[in-house]
């Protein structure tokens, strides 16, 4: 304890610009690979490490649909050199096997400091406030399709909200820069893609003279599901039809970026069933882009 009182006191007979001096890490304006990042932020590169944009330029899927990196179209947003708000970024020629990197959406070469929500006392870099990371707008260079569907819903809810949960925590571990930083919301960096919930979506069943009718509404997803600038997402619909307790007909239906669940819309299925029925199942499940087998969302009884 005593010696952190004479580090704290011994730094305050230095000006902040000197005490940047004595630390500052010319490396790290630089565009260094993530793995360098994590001697101070250590829980957002583990939480990085284990997520898609970690393995946006290795992962096999996007090897095989870019075949081989010879399509070039989606190349600069799997290894970007610096993201930018509406534009596609330009692809980078060095750490690709980085993927999304930290300093791909956190250094800016305008600045040469490191972006970020908060305005910090950071010693081994230069850093600068900058509150577009808290608007979706951060993330339109690279997801553009998704960020003009949720542009279409009025909501208060961004991107970062629901792919990037904040909980209390202070944004660097290692001492003694952490002495400087007080605990506040960090964002999750794993940039997940949440399950939906049975109650995000309205279910209807009724019949008509052409069979039965499914109706289905997505009620709390502000954009399309599924969604994709590129790869291949896909939900399921399956209906089970029972007459005196037994299945009389099966059908599954397969819903693509191109004909998604369109935030607060109905999506109508026609069944061509004429008999009738005593009960009907619906269930969803969804196949992400990398995943290899679906996962069920909910289950639905009329």
């Amino acid at each position: 304890m005593r010696f952190i009182i004479l580090l704290l006191g011994g730094f305050l007979l230095f000006s902040c610009d000197k005490v940047k001096d004595v630390f500052q890490e010319k490396d790290l304006l630089q565009r260094p690979v993530a793995k360098r990042c994590s001697e101070c932020h250590q829980n957002i590169y583990n939480q990085w490490k284990d997520s898609r944009h970690a393995v946006a330029w290795i992962s096999e899927d996007f090897k095989r649909a870019s075949e081989n990196y010879s399509k070039t179209k989606c190349l600069s947003c799997h290894a970007p050199y610096e993201i930018t708000v509406s534009d596609k970024p330009n692809l980078r020629d060095f750490h690709r096997e980085d993927g999304v990197n930290c300093v791909a959406c956190h250094f800016r070469d305008s600045t040469k400091s490191m972006h970020g929500p908060y305005d910090v006392f950071s010693p081994p870099h230069p850093s600068t406030q900058d509150l577009q990371y808290t608007k979706a707008e951060i993330c339109s260079g690279c997801h553009q399709e998704t960020y003009k569907q949720w542009k279409t819903v009025a909501t208060e809810k961004n991107c970062q909200q629901c792919h990037m949960p904040s909980e209390k925590g202070k944004l660097i571990q290692k001492f003694p820069f952490d002495l400087f930083h007080a605990s506040k919301e960090v964002h999750h960096h794993g940039f997940m893609v949440p399950k939906s919930k049975k109650d995000f979506f309205d279910v209807k069943i009724s019949k008509d003279s052409s069979g039965v009718v499914l109706k289905i509404t997505n009620l709390k997803v502000p954009h399309n599901v599924p969604t994709a600038d590129h790869g291949n997402p896909k939900y399921y619909v399956d209906i089970v039809i029972y007459k005196d307790g037994k299945e009389v007909y099966t059908d599954s239906y397969m819903i693509t970026p191109k004909e998604a669940f369109l935030p607060k819309q109905e999506k109508v299925i026609n069944i061509p069933y004429l008999e009738s029925y005593d009960k009907v199942k619906v269930s969803l499940s969804r196949k992400l882009s990398w995943q290899k087998e679906a996962e069920k969302i909910a289950s639905y009884d009329f």
